[in-house]
């Protein structure tokens, strides 16, 4: 592997697991390579490890078939234990049930955990994030979260009811608000930009200032992403190309550190830090009160 040019990361014992999968010899350095940039770049899609490993070389094209090598490799590997099933993210199957729980102790461990103080109802600024592939949010996720700023996913088209009631939350504002959008450079990903926002001033939200933070044109070049031809098919290509644009790329191609740590920076510029860390610190004082309000609530019911 690193004849060509590849660095292992993983310790020995790790590389050791692996081979103990029982692949055959051919198939033994990509399952090293993605298992490497498994455990660097997680939580990530499968398209996005499929991009890096073929931005590396060790895959020779985009093309389905190497996909589904790498996807039937990746299945492998989870179902062995070599790699944990919370590496890749997927937010497209989701499992509905109302919660309940065993009892009032359990109920109280889980709100105490659930409480978030709103920080940004004393901040200055307002923040929103879109991405426009429900796959790619489980990759933007644990930063929002942690934030706590709203992640909207666009899924494919901009319906009016979507574009209406965010328009209306952005009214209730009074403070600028900062729009940050992740999408895939291609002619159908840059129309569903355009269309959100011209959605959004339709639909009377207030003014806002927007910014792309992927898949941008520099891109290309900082991550070395492979290029994709744009299908002509598409009736958004005359106007992709009017842009000057004639490379293609999926926001999956970005290394998903790379794009939670330029939304983290984003979100940072909202924040003066020693406001956040007071805002914190009542955060958990506040839990605390809340939790022990609670317990004793659960005592006096079990008392009868």
């Amino acid at each position: 592997m690193r004849e060509r040019g590849w660095e292992p990361e993983l310790e020995l014992d790790q590389y050791r697991r692996i081979a103990a999968v029982g692949l055959i010899a051919k198939t033994l350095p990509l399952a090293f390579v993605a298992c490497d940039i498994l455990e660097r770049e997680q939580p990530l899609t499968l398209r996005g490890l499929f991009y890096l490993i073929v931005s590396e070389g060790w895959l020779p094209s985009t093309d389905k078939q190497h996909y589904t090598r790498l996807r039937k490799l990746t299945v492998k590997l989870r179902e062995k234990g070599v790699v944990p099933f919370e590496w890749f993210v997927d937010h497209v199957r989701a499992t509905l049930k109302l919660s309940s729980w065993s009892g009032l102790a359990d109920y109280v461990d889980t709100v105490k955990d659930a409480y978030r103080k709103n920080f940004w109802a004393s901040l200055s600024d307002y923040v929103h994030v879109f991405v426009e592939k429900d796959a790619m949010a489980g990759v933007l996720e644990p930063v929002t979260r942690d934030y706590d700023v709203p992640l909207s996913v666009i899924r494919g088209n901009i319906s009016l009811s979507f574009a209406y009631e965010i328009a209306q939350l952005w009214k209730r504002f009074e403070k600028p608000v900062f729009a940050y959008y992740f999408g895939d450079h291609d002619p159908s990903g840059l129309d569903l930009e355009r269309d959100l926002q011209a959605k959004l001033r339709r639909y009377g939200a207030p003014d806002f200032t927007w910014e792309r933070l992927g898949v941008c044109p520099t891109d290309f070049e900082t991550f070395n992403l492979f290029p994709l031809e744009p299908k002509k098919t598409d009736s958004r290509m005359k106007r992709f190309l009017a842009q000057g644009y004639t490379k293609c790329a999926e926001l999956d191609a970005i290394p998903a550190t790379a794009l939670r740590a330029r939304l983290e920076r984003a979100i940072n510029e909202h924040i003066p830090a020693e406001e956040w860390e007071r805002l914190r610190r009542i955060e958990e004082l506040e839990r605390q009160q809340w939790e022990g309000v609670m317990r004793k609530f659960g005592k006096k019911v079990a008392a009868g």
